[in-house]
């Protein structure tokens, strides 16, 4: 049985992890649209205190804003778009997110490369650089993995030609790979 709105929070050590990995300065603004447990809020927060966060159901308490990611229409642009996408829509993420940002970073499923479907997508998508995570990660507070593979996915509009670089068997555990 699936959660409600896909919620399937990002454990903080993994957040914090991935975050590291990306070039953010400390006055770039930063939008998380799919903020769930706030794992990559509070990363974020660690590297610019430029962060909105939003999510179409926040927690109680947050403060955060009460929005559907793909029905906004922004008054202002981002540095950044990061975050863990509900993967049953990513596509649509992606493509809000690049319009919002010029550097999108989210935690998907490697099974978004997948499919005769999205060859035309991933023509249109810079992608600049995944990694690919050597361990599944947990997402349901139990320690317990489901069984796809996943990856930290980065977009730059500004990048052209093919991935710059795909990192296999990438370790966010404080192993080296």
């Amino acid at each position: 049985m699936r959660r409600d709105n896909d919620a399937y929070f990002t454990a903080p050590a993994l957040a914090q992890a991935l975050v590291d990995t990306l070039d953010i300065l400390p006055g770039d603004e930063v939008l998380e649209p799919h903020a769930g447990g706030g794992a990559f809020v509070e990363a974020l927060l660690r590297r610019t205190p430029a962060v909105v966060a939003s999510d179409i159901a926040p927690l109680p308490g947050t403060g955060w804003y009460e929005q559907d990611f793909l029905t906004l229409l922004p008054t202002t642009t981002f540095d950044w778009v990061v975050g863990n996408p509900p993967f049953k829509d990513f596509e649509a993420h992606v493509a809000q997110a690049l319009t919002i940002a010029p550097r999108v970073a989210f935690l998907l499923r490697l099974a978004a490369m997948e499919s005769i479907g999205r060859i035309e997508t991933w023509k249109v998508w810079p992608l600049r650089r995944v990694r690919v995570l050597a361990a599944r990660p947990s997402f349901t507070g139990d320690g317990r993995s489901d069984s796809c593979a996943y990856g930290w996915f980065e977009w730059d509009r500004a990048w052209a030609g093919k991935p710059a670089e795909v990192v296999p068997c990438w370790s966010w555990r404080g192993v080296a790979s």
